[in-house]
Order: C-alpha cells, then structure tokens, then sequence
C-alpha cells in the first residue's frame, strides 16, 4: 500500500480531513480524520454553522444500519470512515457526499 501524503498540499483542514477519512484503514488513521475533523470546525466555525448534530446523528445512524457487516457483525475501518464522511455532509458547501 502506497502511503497518503496529504500534508503535502495546501488545502484546508476540512478537506484534508475528508480525504484522510478516504484512505482510513485503520483506528489510527480514523482518530485522526476525526482529529481533522474536530480541528476544522474549530478553526473555521462560519464553514460549520449550518451543521445540526441532529441531522448527523440521524444521517450516521442510517447510514451504519445499512454498512455491511462482517461475518463476527463488526463493521470495518474504511465503513466507518464512510459513514462518517457522509453524515458529515454540509449542505451548500459542496459537500454533499
């Protein structure tokens, strides 16, 4: 697996987390997309203003009942990372996963 620089590039710190919760494999590289994540609405809370933790809790839980499962019923890293990703969609902002 090649590995992911994406501190590489000049971007902002949401986009840089969404794309870390795109190559996610492991719980580590998950904490820290929601590190990024976390870092983000901080940094630029007018970005987050139209985000309802309602509405993503809502959109998380739906879209976790229908991940699939392994055969233990645990769900993998990468589906996680997903489901996050999409439950965290901010509408008008282009991110709309």
């Amino acid at each position: 697996m090649t590995d992911v620089h994406l501190y590489d590039r000049r971007m902002d710190g949401l986009s840089i987390a969404l794309q870390r919760l795109d190559a996610a494999r492991t719980t580590d590289e998950l904490v820290g997309a929601l590190w990024d994540l976390r870092d983000s609405a901080y940094d630029t809370p007018e970005l987050w203003s139209t985000f309802a933790a309602e509405a993503f809790f809502q959109r998380l839980a739906g879209e976790l009942e229908d991940a699939p499962a392994d055969d233990a019923g645990q769900l993998s890293v990468p589906v996680l990372a997903r489901a996050v990703k999409t439950a965290v969609a901010i509408p008008g902002h282009g991110i709309d996963t």
